[in-house]
């Protein structure tokens, strides 16, 4: 192998080419922050991208890493095949444990695909914590568990006060109550005297019937500490029942009959357990107002550094790549850098509209892409300094590995975002992107 001495200048055409690829990030930015096209739009330059740059991984990155190891390391196609496909692994896997370790830390936010998919575990999570509450009470438990999704949106945490009365005897009743934490006294303030009929704890509910009809409250309900409480108001339970049949149908049965009281009560456990399960698999939506909620909580409990390392861990193997296989500019092949701009646009874009929506101010989302720009020409003279000369089996290596990161984010990332939001026509785009690269490459 012929070994090439430093030439700063080499380096910096190398540092340059990587800037050039990635300057892409910044027009994405600026074309998302001002111009703010259809999500369509974008999905199709993001498939087209996507379809560019998987064929720059498969016929400039692997294809060559394999095709050098036969060549320089003398090795067989079989092991020149497991030394690429070794590298590839590595990478796919550290990016995804890197990935997900990430986005616990506020790093979901920069990807509107990926963002969806931890809001909506998110919420399952939540969900979940809020169905094993409710579980507990029997009228909800009632309720046709394929119907909780929406219920849970009627759930209001609240905080009383010690002392604080919640209603009085003989008023209209108006919710539903579980007690999260704390201590209620049921009060019959009947002929003028104050008996307390019941002491009420933690995981256990009142008011039930409230949200069956309006019969006035036959006692009054006060605070004895300092609790918390979670409220489903009927207002807001018959709103829902409006727009869903099966739970208007559910609640009209019980009404009818009011509540079993002769289920066993091994039965009711399994019942519970069965009604828990069935309700959570149903937790696969997520609407836009409760997007909206977990993003903004992200960004605020998240660390802008994670931020940072989680674009960085998406944009950086590129540029390593392309330093490392800059020797001249006659010789260099543009497929890859070509590629890599055009995954980088959409992407920016994607992104920084995501970002503008979660409260970051466009200077932060500026900066945090021109700082992405900066460290991956930083990242392409490196590579070009250290793995130019490096012996066919480390390159080779190396460079898959990073080529695994990026199949792993675009297949995690890229595709699922493009289709949907594009639909099936994303499939066309990445095709024509594919064969664009292709005829770069055969030019």
């Amino acid at each position: 192998m012929e070994q090439h001495s430093f030439d700063i200048t080499r380096v910096l055409l190398a540092a340059a080419l990587a800037g050039g690829a990635m300057i892409s990030l910044i027009l994405g930015t600026a074309v998302g922050v001002y111009a703010r096209p259809t999500q369509r739009t974008n999905a199709i330059i993001m498939a087209f991208g996507t379809g560019a740059l998987i064929q720059a991984l498969s016929i400039e990155l692997a294809m060559k890493g394999a095709h050098r190891l036969e060549t320089e390391a003398l090795l067989s196609g079989v092991d020149a095949w497991m030394w690429v496909a070794s590298g590839f692994l590595l990478g796919g896997l550290i990016y995804y444990l890197a990935n997900k370790w990430l986005e616990k830390r506020g790093a979901a936010v920069r990807h509107p695909a990926l963002a969806k998919f931890y809001y909506l575990r998110q919420k399952q999570k939540d969900s979940g914590i809020l169905l094993n509450q409710l579980s507990k009470v029997e009228l909800v438990r009632s309720l046709p568990p394929e119907e909780m999704d929406g219920v849970l949106t009627c759930v209001e945490p609240i905080d009383v006060s010690e002392g604080e009365v919640l209603f009085r005897q003989g008023e209209p009743g108006n919710a539903l109550y579980l007690i999260d934490s704390g201590t209620i006294d049921i009060i019959n303030d009947a002929d003028g005297e104050r008996t307390v009929i019941a002491t009420l704890g933690a995981g256990q509910s009142f008011g039930e019937m409230a949200l069956l009809n309006s019969d006035r409250r036959t006692a009054t309900a006060v605070a004895m500490e300092q609790s918390r409480l979670l409220r489903i108001g009927k207002d807001q339970f018959d709103a829902l029942m409006e727009i869903s049949p099966g739970l208007r149908k559910a609640v009209e049965a019980l009404n009818s009959r009011r509540i079993l009281q002769n289920v066993q009560n091994l039965r009711g456990e399994r019942d519970t357990q069965h009604w828990k399960k069935v309700a959570a698999s149903n937790i696969n939506r997520l609407s836009r107002a409760e997007e909206l909620t977990y993003m903004k909580k992200s960004v605020t409990a998240g660390n802008p550094l994670a931020l940072f390392l989680g674009a960085m861990l998406d944009t950086i193997p590129e540029s390593i790549i392309i330093g490392a296989g800059f020797y001249a500019l006659e010789s260099y092949s543009f497929t890859f850098l070509l590629a890599v701009f055009l995954s980088n646009l959409p992407e920016a874009m994607g992104s920084s509209m995501n970002m503008l929506e979660a409260g970051f101010s466009k200077a932060k989302i500026f900066g945090l892409w021109i700082g992405l720009v900066v460290a991956g020409i930083i990242a392409a003279a490196l590579g070009n300094i250290f793995l130019l000369d490096a012996p066919a089996t480390v390159i080779s290596f190396v460079e898959a590995v990073a080529g695994g990161g990026i199949l792993a984010m675009l297949a995690s990332v890229m595709m699922p975002e493009a289709y949907e939001d594009g639909g099936a026509e994303v499939g066309l785009a990445t095709i024509v992107g594919f064969l664009s690269a292709m005829f770069f490459t055969l030019w």
